[in-house]
Parts: structure tokens; C-alpha cells; sequence
């Protein structure tokens, strides 16, 4: 008997679920394969489900290009199944615009912050050059009122910070940038230290005095830069905390110093805030941010010459004639070593120029910081161990702050030379 030839195999069941394969889908499979019929072959319908299992393969999932493409199909949009990114190309010209327009807009709303900017800058040709160019901008600028609006922003600022609390003391604030930068000159003529004159203590008029002292409080001035900001100055403070007949006063003003009175004029400020505070011991640190060029009426002088050298000194002694005028006893601290060697080797001239201005003022005293927070080589050390009592941090990251150990270590003899001289009778009273 002739077999009928096989029925080709009917197509997948349309509502065949994806990943899932029909009992008659497999069969049908199973047939093509080359199984027998299930009606002459009792076990071929096991056999045939085991076969659909063992070779069976789920459809591959369709690519995003083929989505991309049918989705285009239905909306009606072939272009999408190619969409790319669109670039935007700029060209050098257009680069070079923008960059004129927003520094062109800088320099007509912030002429002052620039100007402010290239007066501090360090001493020299550049500085000079870019003073002279944003001098004549800046007024120019102010004379048809593009300055208002950062000056609005500044007084509103001022405005908050008052209401917060936060008021700078009238004294530093008129002390920034009052002195106009002379011109540089090329040909640096020499100055002699013969040619310096220290500047005898000015006359100042007493303004009002801040706060109300009980009688027998003993003031405590805190006279410097940013190596009183922050740790030393808060150790200090905390020390003197629960003593009534202190009262610690903290005038320090961050990247000053008494090479650069055309930044900030500290001989504009110590008078009257003596004349205010009338303070019985004043502690003095000077010098971070003084080993730099310094100019001396029209010429500049580089540090270390010796032009600067008496410069600097005469500075020097006028600021420590000035506070120990009326008998104040002040305790002038040197400066540490710091990790740049460099920097550490000017450090060392400023103390030597220190030294040779405390001789010459009586009332004057020098604490040598480097015992305190040199290592055993004499030179810089983050950690240094004091007593045997295990290494403390003494610097900061930045190799020139004290850290909060190293601070509280300078407090301690800042403190005791206090309590110390505290104990005698003041300069006033020993005078003949």
C-alpha cells in the first residue's frame, strides 16, 4: 500500500505566544523531522513533544535597527529608521566671538574687580603694565555708570552680611587699597639704608571704644595676618575663656603684610585701634606674605637687596615703636619653618630682620617659633613629638598654617608669657 506523500508542515499558530512552541506546532516539526505519524506509532507523541523540546530555539529578539525600520514603516517616517545625531560644527571665527563678547562684558561690568586684582598682584612689569591699562578703562567705565551695577551687588551684599551679623570692623575696611601703584621703573636705583628713616609713632585721635571693659581687665591685642586666622588665634581666645581680667581682642586680616601698603596699609590702622582697644599686651605675627618685592616711592625693590632690607626694617620698627609707645608690652612672634625650602630660607632673613628691629625698641620681645615646630634637623616637620608624649600634627596640608595641635602649643607660651608679665608692674608704672 502506497503512503500519501506528507502534508507540508502548517505554519506556526499566529497566537502562538513568544519563547512558546504549540503541541500541534511540535508535532508538525516532529513530522518534518522525519518522525513517524502518531497513528502507527503509539509513543510517537512523547516522542515527538521530546524531540520539539531537545531542538528547540526561541526566536532571536529583533534588532533595534529592524525596530527602528518598522516603526518608521507605521508612522510614515522612513527617515527615522536612519536618524544621526546631529553635530554642530563651530567654527574657529564663531569660537573667538563668543570668547570677545563674554570678556568684553566682563570687562565693562567688573572693570573694578580687575582693576582690584592687578593692584594686588605681585610687584613688577606686569603688575605696572596692567595697572596702567585698567586704571584709565575703570574710570572711563564709572563715568558713564557701567560700574553701578557691581556696585549695587556689593552694597546689598554688605547689606546681608549686616543683618546677619557678619560687619567688618571700619578700621580694615579703610584700610584696603588706598594707596595708588607708582610707576615701575626699569633702571632701579639703589636705596641705602642710610637713605630710610624709621617714621616716628603717629598722632592718632581716639575713636570710640568698641565694647565697655571692666575696670581692672587686662586687653589682649591680637595684631596680624592669616597665621593668627583661625587655629592660633581660637587657641588663644579659649585659653584666656575663663579668665575675667583678660579680654582677647583678634585683628588680623588674611594676605596683608607690611611689605605691601598699597594693598593694605597696616600704619593706617594700628594707631587708631590702639587709641580704641587700649590693650596691655599686644602679640604680634607678621611676615607670611612679605617675601615679595616692595616698592619704595617710585622704585621697586627686589627682596633680600639691600634696599629692601632697610625698607622693610624701618617698617618694621615703626610698627613696633608705634604699638609699645604708651607702654604696651609686646611679644613680636617669629616666623616657623615651612615645607617649601625656598620659602623657609626667606622666612629665616625676615627673622633675622626682626631680631635687628626688637633691639632698637624697648618693650618689644621675640618669641622663637622654630623650637616649637622645627624636627630635629632644625627644619620644617608636620608631626613633631614634644616631651616624649607621642607626635603631634603641628602644620597644615598647605606647609605653612598651624594645625590645631601646633597652635594650641604656641597658645601655651603666648599664654604664659601673659599670665607672666601680668605679674609685674606695667612699663608705665617702671618708668622713671
Amino acid at each position: 500500500m502506497t503512503r500519501p506523500p506528507a502534508s507540508p508542515p502548517e505554519a506556526p499558530l499566529p497566537n502562538a505566544p513568544v519563547g512558546e512552541e504549540s503541541i500541534e506546532n511540535a508535532l508538525q516539526r516532529a513530522a518534518a523531522d522525519g518522525l513517524p505519524p502518531a497513528a502507527d506509532s503509539p509513543g510517537s507523541l512523547e516522542a515527538a513533544l521530546e524531540h520539539a523540546a531537545a531542538t528547540y530555539q526561541p526566536p532571536a529578539p529583533p534588532s533595534i535597527d529592524a525596530a527602528l525600520s518598522k516603526l518608521a514603516a507605521q508612522s510614515g517616517t522612513a527617515g527615522l529608521a536612519s536618524a544621526q545625531p546631529v553635530v554642530r560644527a563651530y567654527s574657529l571665527r564663531e569660537v573667538a566671538v563668543v570668547l570677545a563678547t563674554f570678556a568684553a562684558a566682563m570687562l565693562a561690568l567688573d572693570s573694578e574687580g580687575l582693576l582690584t586684582w592687578a593692584r594686588r598682584m605681585e610687584v613688577g612689569t606686569a603688575q605696572s603694565v596692567l595697572y596702567a591699562a585698567l586704571g584709565p578703562l575703570h574710570r572711563c567705565l564709572d563715568a558713564v555708570g557701567l560700574t553701578a551695577p557691581r556696585r549695587a551687588l556689593a552694597v546689598a551684599s554688605d547689606a546681608a552680611g549686616r543683618g546677619l551679623g557678619a560687619q567688618e570692623d571700619p578700621l580694615f575696611a579703610d584700610a584696603w587699597d588706598l594707596v595708588e601703584v607708582a610707576p615701575y621703573l626699569d633702571a632701579m636705583a639703589e636705596v641705602e639704608p642710610a637713605d630710610v628713616a624709621s617714621p616716628a609713632p603717629l598722632d592718632w585721635e581716639a575713636p570710640e571704644r568698641a565694647a565697655t571693659v571692666k575696670t581692672g581687665t587686662r586687653t589682649v591685642l591680637l595684631l596680624g595676618d592669616s597665621l593668627f586666622a583661625g587655629n592660633l588665634a581660637a587657641a588663644i581666645t579659649t585659653s584666656f575663656a575663663k579668665e575675667e581680667k583678660f579680654r582677647v581682642v583678634s585683628a588680623y586680616q588674611t594676605a596683608t603684610g607690611l611689605s605691601r601698603p598699597d594693598v593694605f596699609d597696616w600704619g593706617r590702622v594700628v594707631g587708631p585701634l590702639l587709641a580704641r582697644e587700649r590693650p596691655r599686651y599686644v602679640i604680634c605675627s607678621f611676615g607670611a606674605n612679605d617675601a615679595q618685592p616692595i616698592r619704595q616711592g617710585e622704585q621697586m625693590l627686589g627682596f633680600g637687596e639691600a634696599g629692601w632690607d632697610a625698607v622693610y626694617r624701618a617698617r618694621v620698627v615703626a610698627m613696633m615703636r608705634t604699638l609699645a609707645a604708651s607702654g604696651t608690652e609686646v611679644l613680636w612672634l617669629d616666623l616657623p619653618p615651612m615645607r617649601d625650602e625656598r620659602l623657609t630660607r626667606k622666612v629665616r632673613h625676615l627673622n633675622r630682620l626682626f631680631a635687628a628691629a626688637a633691639k632698637q625698641v624697648p618693650g618689644v620681645e621675640r618669641l622663637e617659633v622654630s623650637m616649637l615646630f622645627a624636627g630635629p634637623d632644625g627644619e620644617f616637620a608636620t608631626f613633631v613629638n614634644h616631651g616624649g608624649q607621642g607626635l603631634s600634627r603641628m602644620r597644615m596640608d598647605d606647609g605653612i598654617h598651624y594645625a590645631p595641635a601646633g597652635a594650641r602649643a604656641l597658645a601655651k607660651w603666648v599664654v604664659d608669657w601673659v599670665r607672666e608679665r601680668n605679674r609685674r608692674p606695667s612699663r608705665s608704672k617702671r618708668r622713671p
